[in-house]
């Protein structure tokens, strides 16, 4: 009896009876370190979780001012972690199991309200503080998936489950769009359960996209503000939404098919999300400073603007590959050469040119472009042309690079449009989505053009990516502008283009015929850096020139665009 009545007691004493025990305590933990400040929040609600007392508003509200007095403590050790990135492995691992294990008990904790069956009077108490609850909730919630990313590990479903359950509650409740001050530190800046809940959505979208701790971080604090340009709607509406999420799966956002429609789904899309961005790139462009756009990042120079273009280039492609089409996979056993970057893709591709035009020109018993250029400079075939034809017939130029310039792929699995392929990841560090490469399967074979659509995390060491194949019978070419440039007029034959050899004003670029609403279209594939709408360009190929303007663009990475063409004239 004693024990049971010093345990009654004890209860009372504890700092989660009333908001008044709460604000004590706070005060008398306040001198020590945000980690060991944090340590006494988590072992008091993890005690409170396993107590199993009965939930009252006293209770639900002293445990509200805890949670928002240990902010400034949980955001200091949050720092921590993504600020350290060589830290040692029994570090990372006792302050990852930290921040994951106190927004786990943080979340059941609040769990216990939202689940709480009490008085009427008592529950309309309770549903004035819901939205804050859920809207905490999630955020908690979205800071474990964050962590997993972190380690490059998949969100747990039951993460899912509770999140698209507490979105849910906020409809029904109808505040899921109420805006307000998550913390009192921060009322400035208001949130929503809706905001918290598309934070997190959008967030997982990156998952797959190779990106490090602090990039992460730091896209995870844009989309803080940038969730105001999203809205969820119920019902689809195919010009406007690229995404949706079930709200009864454990999982998380999904690309929209036809299967995936009506209720209980939710849809959002990315158009005002993108136009903001390539608002923010073009300001930063003209001088707009880091804090007036809303960054507040610690990170500058070249840092912000490449992450930010690497999100306009890979929301972007969501948009356009929204409705995912893909045809049926078939598993193999083989290997491919894979190089990337658009200048290393021109010159192996031109040597793939070179050979099937040599060889046409032996069948035709036609000379040799190299003899041609012979005759044009010095009247005669030199004998270094005759050596270098005599020992390789398809070496375009005797300074072409001799060691391997490329990676070695295992491919597990083929389509009629693209491959998938196993990697190991400490070998292949620069993949990223949108990536232009070039593959083959031999070096009897050509090079074929693709784009790196996916890329998910096996292992520590080991990632899965699919490769869609954009063409298979690409085409070099030399460009210069007709507006600015004052190169004359030459050939690409005219021109050796070798590795590491630079010509000024004179661009390289892939030729591609493409299919765009069933017509076959003429489409270069650019560095970024030469597009301009309606730009016009002598475009040589070989002993053909044209002469052609820009037009839009299909699709764009960061560093490389692909446009259509419109053919002017032939010069």
């Amino acid at each position: 009896m004693l024990d049971r009545i010093s345990s009654l007691f004890s209860r009372e004493k504890s700092p989660l009876a009333n908001p008044k025990m709460a604000q004590q305590w706070c005060k008398q933990i306040l001198q020590l370190d945000p980690a060991s400040r944090c340590n006494k929040v988590h072992e008091l609600v993890t005690d409170f979780i396993a107590a199993a007392d009965k939930v009252s508003l006293e209770r639900l509200q002293a445990l509200m001012l805890i949670d928002e007095q240990v902010q400034e403590a949980f955001d200091a050790v949050c720092y921590q972690y993504v600020s350290n990135p060589r830290m040692s492995k029994e570090m990372e691992q006792q302050l990852w199991k930290s921040v994951v294990s106190f927004s786990t008990d943080m979340v059941d904790a609040y769990q216990r309200f939202v689940q709480a069956d009490g008085s009427e009077s008592q529950q309309q108490s309770f549903d004035l503080l819901m939205p804050v609850v859920l809207a905490r909730s999630l955020r908690y919630l979205a800071i474990q998936a964050k962590w997993h990313y972190f380690r490059f590990e998949k969100v747990p479903s039951k993460l899912w489950l509770q999140a698209h359950q507490m979105y849910r509650l906020s409809e029904i409740g109808g505040f899921d769009c109420n805006s307000f001050s998550l913390y009192p530190s921060s009322k400035d800046e208001v949130s929503s359960c809706a905001d918290e809940y598309i934070q997190m959505l959008m967030l997982n979208t990156l998952s797959n996209n190779n990106l490090s701790v602090r990039q992460i971080d730091m896209i995870d604090a844009w989309l803080e503000r940038w969730s105001k340009f999203i809205q969820i709607g119920r019902k689809y509406q195919d010009t406007q939404h690229h995404f949706c999420v079930n709200l009864q799966e454990a999982q998380g956002p999904q690309k929209i098919n036809n299967d995936l429609l009506g209720e209980p789904y939710r849809y959002w899309g990315l158009n005002d999300l993108i136009g903001h961005i390539q608002e923010t790139l073009g300001k930063l462009m003209t001088g707009s400073s880091y804090a007036s756009l809303g960054l507040n990042s610690d990170s500058r120079g070249s840092t912000v603007s490449d992450l930010l273009k690497h999100l306009d280039v890979f929301w972007t492609m969501c948009m356009r590959n929204s409705q995912v089409k893909r045809s049926a996979r078939q598993k193999v056993t083989k290997s491919a050469d894979v190089i990337y970057g658009l200048d290393r893709i021109c010159r192996y591709v031109k040597l793939d040119n070179d050979k099937f035009n040599r060889q046409g020109a032996e069948s035709k018993g036609t000379v040799d472009y190299d003899e041609i250029m012979d005759m044009r400079l010095y009247g005669f075939v030199s004998s270094r042309t005759k050596e270098k034809l005599a020992a390789n017939p398809y070496s375009f130029t005797s300074n072409t690079k001799q060691e391997i310039d490329w990676h070695s792929w295992s491919i597990d699995n083929e389509s009629a449009d693209g491959f998938g392929a196993a990697l190991r990841f400490s070998e292949n560090e620069w993949i990223r989505p949108s990536l232009l490469l070039a593959s083959r399967e031999s070096s009897e074979s050509n090079w074929r053009i693709g784009i790196l659509r996916r890329i998910a995390r096996l292992s520590d060491d080991e990632v899965s990516v699919g490769v869609q194949i954009i063409s298979v019978t690409p085409v070099m070419v030399g460009m210069k502008s007709e507006q600015k440039d004052r190169v004359e007029t030459i050939t690409v034959a005219d021109l050796n283009f070798t590795a590491g050899l630079e010509l000024p004003n004179v661009r390289t670029a892939l030729y591609v015929s493409h299919q765009v609403n069933g017509s076959s279209v003429n489409t270069l594939i650019m560095n970024l850096a030469d597009y301009g709408l309606d730009k016009v360009y002598q475009v040589n190929a070989r002993d053909k020139k044209f002469s052609v303007s820009l037009g839009a663009v299909l699709e764009k990475g960061v560093d490389w665009a692909w446009v259509t063409v419109n053919v002017l004239r032939q010069t």
